[in-house]
């Protein structure tokens, strides 16, 4: 017998929202399944969202973390003193974050989040959320710190925020014993030259507003005001087009005419003519000429002489600014063929070596400064004084590197000496991280096999060459023109002697190719064979 049905059971009340949206959802397919269709893809879609940004996000991609990745080793130090004093009398987990953090950058290895949460609140299945609410804490600390890391390098900002302060709330005795400090503070060695005109400004505005209240019927004159912002307004001028004319001078841009000079014509109607009269501000006009007139040499030794003379006067950023921009002057006037300038920028890195101006903020010279001071004493058949740079200036090469560093130039030294069996001993000994040394490396084996007649050996090296190059598309332009010189050379092995139109042609071919690596060897080979 069929039994009669009772009534329905309850519904647990943790079942009731699941059975509202099933519902839900099944009166939606019905009045309109497209939507329904849509709708089900936007959670699943959002819900996927929520997943890569809880589970996928790693904490070394987080802001805090590239800030502390950015501190150098003495900055962690100042770093943690700091949060220690801001944090005191308060419970706070940044201070354990921070030195979880600092730890793994010591030893090079990416935060996890369950560790973290571990170190801050004693357990790792702890709140998310509650640990980013640390990190963003400490993020917001460790910017204060770079702000105060900033006004301690900036000429006289804390002394002008001291006297803005002072006389604000209208304390003389306090605000002129602060304004003396500031003025002692922008006197003080190794500061940048216009800079410290602005920070000049800004403090006789201080004063300048300081008398006014203080006695309103007096008429107080401006003009005295107006030098220090004359002398910084020619500076800015004059930096900002030296970065101009060291930008047309990359993308060899044409010069429109009478353009170089626009800045000369705004400098020339300033009371006092600053450019000619400060020396700060000179330099930076001596530049801006040199520039301006790159086949003019007068103008470079002028700079040289002005920035030999002055360098002790300003900070050592902006002379290592001011060096660099005649340095890259002068490689690209040596790219451009232009002899006498192989001598004068060698004069500018002597300069930088003498005062330290080329070396980083840990005192070591890079691999590229290392490398172009040595061709250019080679350019000129220096030959003892290159052989004394390296030498001298080995133990500044970072110590990750520099052995390696040390035997490549070591090797290049031999090489333009004709040393050929000194120069392949080096190579032996050289690994190859830098792609470019890895070319350089290679340009210098392609030349010892073609002089020793070492064609199998050659023939093998160019076919690895190509090959290389194929894998390695990240080199740009320098890619196309290794490619030509190994095509070249290849194209050259292969013709008869006798074929002496096969010669002109390549020779006509090698001339006409924009992009190839040692253009001038390889037509002097041409024009030997044919």
């Amino acid at each position: 017998m069929r039994q009669k049905s009772g009534p329905s059971p309850a519904l647990p009340k943790s079942f009731l929202p699941i059975y509202q949206v099933l519902k839900l959802s099944y009166l939606l397919f019905f009045i309109d399944y497209q939507f329904f269709i849509k709708l089900l893809i936007g959670i699943f879609f959002n819900f996927s969202l929520l997943c890569a940004f809880n589970f996928l996000k790693k904490m070394s991609d987080s802001a805090l973390y590239e800030i502390l990745n950015a501190l150098e080793a003495r900055e962690i130090k100042a770093a943690r003193s700091w949060l220690e004093a801001a944090s005191s009398g308060r419970r706070s987990g940044v201070l354990p974050l921070f030195d979880y953090l600092a730890a793994c950058r010591a030893g090079n290895r990416p935060p996890e989040w369950e560790t973290a949460q571990q170190v801050v609140f004693g357990r790792s299945d702890a709140s998310r959320a509650a640990l980013r609410h640390e990190m963003s804490a400490l993020t917001a600390l460790l910017r204060d710190f770079l702000i105060r890391q900033q006004m301690d390098e900036d000429p006289g900002l804390k002394e002008l925020l001291l006297v803005r302060a002072l006389r604000k709330r209208g304390l003389e005795k306090n605000f002129h014993l602060a304004a003396r400090e500031a003025e002692k503070a922008l006197q003080a060695p190794g500061q940048r030259s216009f800079s410290r005109h602005l920070a000049a400004f800004r403090i006789d505005m201080e004063k300048y507003e300081w008398e006014v209240y203080a006695s309103r019927e007096k008429q107080y004159s401006v003009d005295g005001l107006r030098a220090s912002l004359d002398a910084w307004y020619a500076g800015q001028l004059l930096h900002l087009a030296c970065m101009e004319q060291s930008q047309r001078a990359v993308r060899s841009q044409e010069k429109s005419v009478g353009r170089p000079y626009e800045a000369e014509a705004i400098l020339e109607v300033l009371p006092g003519r600053p450019h000619e009269t400060l020396p700060g501000i000179a330099l930076y006009y001596l530049g801006h000429r040199m520039l301006a007139n790159p086949g003019d040499g007068g103008h470079t030794e002028a700079f040289r002489l002005a920035l030999s003379r002055q360098i002790d006067e300003v900070s050592a950023g902006e002379g290592r600014d001011l060096l660099m921009l005649a340095v890259n002057h002068g490689i690209r006037r040596i790219n451009a063929g232009d002899r006498e300038a192989i001598r004068q920028t060698l004069g500018f890195y002597r300069l930088g070596l003498e005062k330290k101006l080329l070396h980083d903020e840990r005192g070591e010279l890079s691999k590229y400064t290392y490398n172009n001071v040595l061709m250019s004493f080679l350019a000129l058949g220096e030959w003892n004084e290159a052989r004394a740079f390296l030498e001298r200036y080995r133990l500044e090469l970072p110590a990750a590197e520099r052995e390696n560093i040390y035997r490549y130039n070591l090797a290049v030294y031999h090489f333009r000496q004709g040393d050929y069996a000194g120069t392949l001993e080096l190579l032996r000994a050289v690994s190859f991280p830098d792609p470019m040394y890895n070319l350089e490396s290679r340009k210098m084996l392609l030349k010892i096999y073609y002089e020793q007649e070492a064609f199998d050996a050659l023939d093998s090296l160019l076919e690895n060459l190509l090959n290389w190059l194929r894998r390695h598309g990240e080199l740009g332009y320098h890619r196309e023109m290794y490619r030509n010189l190994a095509r070249f050379v290849r194209r050259l092995l292969h013709l008869p002697p006798d074929a002496t139109g096969e010669f002109r042609r390549l020779e006509k071919k090698i001339a006409d190719t924009p992009l190839v690596a040692e253009r001038g060897w390889l037509l002097e080979k041409v024009r030997s064979r044919g």
